[in-house]
């Protein structure tokens, strides 16, 4: 059995790519079963809710997912059971039996495997799961139950090397599965990390290198001496000859990204337009095999041919330039209004739950009074009102209504009456005797509206850790307003920079689709209409710093000739 545990942010991600798979490669039918542990229910998108409210207990856990999936090899079938008691026993192990679980199947791949989602937070105490060798513990956990259940023993050199207290650092690695998992989906080869004797000898060889560089190129350059190049992978960078890699913060903190732009004054992403660009130019301005020219006449020809072409060619590199720029900040501004969305939905919850809590509240309020004045008409009209109320109480469990009940024969009233004559305690009790039953019919209703408003509120709970969740996914890709307002004036200034050079005749004879065409020309115009605008308003300033100098200017004409 093998064992990976992942952790996270959101659990409505997590959740619907278990159930539907991903997005552009649904698969809702490869879920073969789910249960659910200190859950009401299997339903994803309401134990998304829950985990998320549970989680809030919490104010100082980041990642609250703690995702583990198990598999089997092909040859090994487990039932459900066997299955179900391998996920419990190493849940106990990690002491994480009392956390929100939920246990997914699938059917799809080569290899028998299950999903366990579990919720960090404890839904009682609120405090955070420490997965502190975490991975050490799943291995122990997993290696037992094998010898236990007789399945194959897995081989795992890094227990072993744990439980000699020594690790060996020419082990060679292989392609981990998450690697594996990214290859697959990015359609590229799968890389292993080198071994700790190979890291440190490139470290020190390359290290120099980092500090001395001074621009993306120049580092390229010193890295391909080596054998070695940058390679993008996540938020971050890779080291890699092909076969194998190490991650950038290997190298040391001189080797950030961040530190590395801000000397070189340049991107990453940036230099790899300019790259791309270049090596398109290039290609197109490439001379192709001809022969020597017979005449002068021929030779004139070719080299019109060749500045005609060399315009055209950086024509579309401007064109594709100002069109990756539009992109950027089209997209952007689609995330931005995803954000904003996001943000209004929360806080629109937020204010419904606590309208609802607000309204609770006051029913509450009210059941106490209700509850008061019923006890209140029951001392009135019963010399024993504990007797008379355990009575009518048990009457109701057995399936009475209330209004059927005799309320004379539940107890003794109080006071007394011979032959038509009755005492004051008599007559008082014979009106608190009428108003009894609507007592008990505003109780009930008020029980009934507090039942109602109570399970309103577990189901806006629920809501909100949903689109709490969506917001903090939102923030994470786009950052917080005032990063949001810096990201996008850079890109519209990207933009508008981009569009200076083209002219609408560049954009229509370039060799882009007519769709892409047209998006285009419609930013083009935009961004036309933009500079006009500021024209037109800078010119305005001006005349009204003119008019304003004028009258300043004849005023003090005036007062000097007023003084003369």
């Amino acid at each position: 059995m093998i064992g990976n545990p992942y952790k996270g942010r959101g659990f409505k991600g997590l959740l619907k790519y278990l159930h539907e798979g991903r997005r552009g490669e649904e698969s809702p039918h490869r879920v073969i079963w789910s249960e659910a542990r200190n859950l009401p229910t299997t339903d994803p998108m309401v134990v998304a809710g829950v985990m998320r409210a549970t989680a809030e207990l919490s104010r100082g856990v980041k990642k609250p997912v703690y995702h583990l999936p198990i598999s089997w090899p092909p040859e090994e079938q487990p039932p459900k059971e066997v299955q179900m008691q391998v996920a419990e026993t190493l849940l106990a192990d990690l002491g994480l039996s009392e956390h929100e679980q939920l246990i997914v199947a699938h059917d799809d791949g080569d290899c028998p495997h299950i999903h366990i989602v579990v919720n960090r937070v404890h839904p009682e105490s609120g405090r955070a799961w420490n997965p502190w060798r975490d991975v050490y513990r799943i291995m122990e956990s997993l290696e037992r139950q094998e010898k236990e259940l007789g399945f194959r023993i897995v081989d795992r050199p890094d227990l072993e090397e744990l439980r000699k207290g020594e690790k060996d650092p020419d082990r060679k690695r292989k392609a981990s599965r998450e690697e594996k998992l990214r290859a697959d989906r990015e359609g590229d080869k799968p890389l292993a990390k080198w071994s700790e004797t190979e890291m440190r000898r490139i470290r020190s060889d390359i290290t120099s290198h980092f500090k001395d560089a001074t621009s993306w190129v120049d580092l390229e350059a010193r890295l391909k001496a080596h054998g070695l190049h940058l390679k993008r992978a996540g938020q971050g960078f890779r080291i890699t000859d092909g076969e194998h890699f190490m991650i950038l913060s290997k190298v040391g903190k001189h080797a950030r990204q961040d530190r590395l732009e801000n000397r070189f004054q340049e991107t990453w992403e940036d230099y790899e337009i300019d790259q791309d660009l270049a090596r398109e130019v290039t290609d197109q301005l490439e001379p192709p095999d001809a022969e020597r020219p017979e005449s002068i006449l021929d030779e004139l020809d070719n080299d019109a041919d060749r500045q005609r072409a060399q315009g055209k060619a950086e024509s579309e590199a401007r064109v594709k330039h100002a069109l990756l720029a539009t992109n950027r900040y089209a997209y952007f501004r689609d995330r931005e209004k995803r954000a904003i969305e996001a943000a209004q939905r929360h806080a629109k919850d937020r204010r419904t739950i606590r309208r609802v809590q607000w309204v609770k509240e006051r029913v509450a309020e009210d059941i106490g009074k209700a509850n008061r004045s019923f006890e209140e008409a029951c001392s009135k009209l019963y010399r024993n009102p504990r007797a008379a109320w355990a009575e009518i109480d048990r009457r109701l469990k057995a399936g009475e209504n209330f209004d059927e009940i005799d309320l004379d024969t539940v107890g003794k009233k109080k006071g007394w009456s011979f032959f038509g004559f009755r005492t004051k305690g008599r007559k008082e009790a014979n009106e608190a005797a009428k108003l009894i039953p609507r007592e008990h019919r505003r109780l009930e209703r008020l029980r009934n509206q507090w039942e109602i408003n109570q399970h309103d509120e577990l189901e806006l709970h629920a809501r909100l850790g949903a689109s709490e969740a969506e917001y903090n996914d939102t923030v994470a890709q786009t950052g917080d307003r005032e990063q949001r307002r810096k990201r996008g004036l850079e890109l519209w200034h990207a933009r508008q920079t981009a569009m200076e050079p083209l002219t609408e005749q560049d954009i229509w004879q370039s060799d882009l689709t007519e769709m892409e065409k047209a998006h285009l020309a419609k930013a083009w115009e935009e961004a036309l209409e933009t500079d006009r605008r500021r024209d037109v308003k800078a010119q305005r300033n001006e005349t009204v710093r003119d008019f304003y100098a004028l009258m300043h200017d004849r005023s003090r004409g005036a007062q000097d000739d007023l003084e003369r």
